[in-house]
């Protein structure tokens, strides 16, 4: 099967993540499928990070998103549902913003002005992957690596995005593609319970739980979340 038969997958990246957080899942796919990865350094606003994707993307994919990523592929598919083949939501969530949710996330953003990036990492970073996740100190040290990557200043700019971001309970009842729900076991952020909730308003989409990860799951187990990817493709082809 040529480039040009294949299906194109886009990968959205999630607040402070960037290609590092799918590439591994992407390349066990790439021989079946286009993937691409997309990050949103740079943008303030989720109805801009969807329309970016929009304008770059091929004429229909699937489209997949990790955290803040599942937020902006539920934009892109609001604003082009008909180029949309499939939605994958990863460790996400689409609930308004919660009371004191603005506070926790200026801790972490004076933490970025007064001790930098790589602070942001030590602290946030730890409650944000499983038990067995801490122990692996090469990953660790990429996922921090990554963080230090962004900029103050793109930090702010993604934390006004998620503090603005656009209301999507009442989207899912009318997602009309299929849909693919993935958690963790060790999520505390997006936990099981929230992607239960959303499986009740987003007609035949289908969970999966993936055990021995947190909310950087795709990263975490990046053979599971292939997997669970190609066989949720397959399935719906037939």
């Amino acid at each position: 099967m040529n480039r040009q038969e294949r299906q194109h997958i886009v990968f959205l990246c999630g607040l402070l993540c960037d290609k590092l957080v799918w590439q591994s899942a992407a390349k066990l796919l790439e021989g079946e499928f286009v993937c691409s990865i997309v990050s949103f350094e740079g943008f303030n606003s989720i109805v801009d990070m969807a329309k970016a994707v929009a304008d770059k993307g091929p004429a229909s994919f699937i489209l997949i998103g990790h955290s803040m990523g599942g937020r902006v592929a539920l934009e892109v598919y609001r604003q082009c549902p008909e180029r949309v083949e499939m939605l994958g939501l990863f460790n996400t969530g689409v609930h308004p913003r919660k009371e004191g949710e603005e506070a926790g996330r200026q801790k972490l953003l004076d933490i970025a002005a007064t001790e930098g990036m790589a602070a942001v990492a030590d602290s946030w970073l730890p409650p944000m992957v499983a038990g067995a996740t801490l122990q692996n100190q090469s990953l660790m040290q990429a996922l921090k690596e990554m963080v230090s990557r962004y900029s103050v200043e793109q930090f702010n700019d993604q934390i006004h995005a998620l503090l603005q971001r656009p209301a999507v309970e009442s989207l899912l009842a009318i997602i009309n593609v299929p849909a693919l729900l993935v958690s963790a076991n060790e999520d505390k952020w997006s936990p099981v319970k929230q992607h239960k909730e959303m499986l009740k308003s987003i007609h035949g989409s289908e969970l999966v739980v993936i055990h021995g990860a947190g909310h950087m799951a795709p990263v975490e187990r990046p053979a599971d979340v292939a997997m669970i990817i190609r066989d949720f493709i397959s399935t719906i082809k037939h």
